[in-house]
């Protein structure tokens, strides 16, 4: 049980028990996506009474640019309440992510910024901490949980309910039919919707159903994040950690 949740124990501080949120990152690179990103990131920061750290690439050679953008994302954290600290990065690399991204409990990143699962990988190894892949700007809604099997998705659970019960969202959570009875008794605290199959596209429109703006799942289903009709946050599997 202490490896399934070696994230949450080793990442996040605790009050009575409940894992904190202390502190995220943003990747902004001056995209579209980029500011979405941000944008989120200043809700969920803001709703949780969090600091947020923003890495800014050099998208120019030009350091009034440099500083005019790193303004652009202070003022726009400042009127959601929100204090960001900004760095320059020369590149979005794994490597210098993770030197400028220490003890973070969410990295808010462009989705075209991590174009396949071997890349989400390669993060959620080096920073230890959930991704949120943003593609697009959306209401911050309902939030759904995607559960594939009740052990080895233990910690991603906590995290999701965690999130819902400090923002004060409703939490869904999916499950395939011949699981909900023996998950929906071991997290009561979710309410839980069963599925016929996991396919994206069942997902796609239960999560329109549900009006949901959030998606958490597991690394093992990436390949439902290019399908979702939400933003997503993807947590690693136990062996990951």
């Amino acid at each position: 049980m202490h490896h399934l949740l070696y994230l949450i124990e080793k990442h996040y501080w605790y009050l009575d028990g409940v894992p904190l949120m202390q502190h995220f990152t943003v990747l902004q690179d001056d995209s579209q996506q980029g500011w979405q990103a941000a944008y989120l990131a200043f809700h969920i920061a803001s709703r949780l009474g969090a600091p947020l750290r923003a890495l800014l690439t050099e998208s120019s050679s030009d350091e009034n640019a440099h500083a005019q953008r790193a303004a652009q994302v202070k003022v726009g954290g400042r009127a959601a309440g929100v204090t960001v600290e900004t760095r320059l990065i020369t590149d979005f690399s794994v490597t210098t992510v993770a030197e400028n991204c220490s003890n973070t409990n969410g990295l808010f990143v462009p989705r075209r910024l991590i174009p396949d699962e071997k890349a989400a990988r390669r993060f959620l190894k080096a920073l230890s901490c959930p991704l949120w892949l943003v593609s697009m700007e959306s209401a911050m809604g309902g939030m759904a949980v995607l559960i594939g099997d009740s052990v080895l998705d233990e910690a991603l659970t906590q995290y999701a309910m965690t999130l819902s019960g400090r923002i004060q969202l409703p939490l869904t959570g999916f499950v395939h039919k011949d699981k909900l009875s023996l998950i929906s008794k071991s997290t009561p605290g979710i309410s839980w919707q069963s599925l016929t199959d996991l396919t994206s596209i069942e997902i796609a429109t239960a999560l329109k159903r549900i009006k949901a703006s959030l998606l958490f799942l597991s690394i093992s289903r990436f390949s439902l994040t290019v399908e979702a009709p939400v933003n997503c946050v993807i947590f690693p599997v136990a062996q990951d950690a």
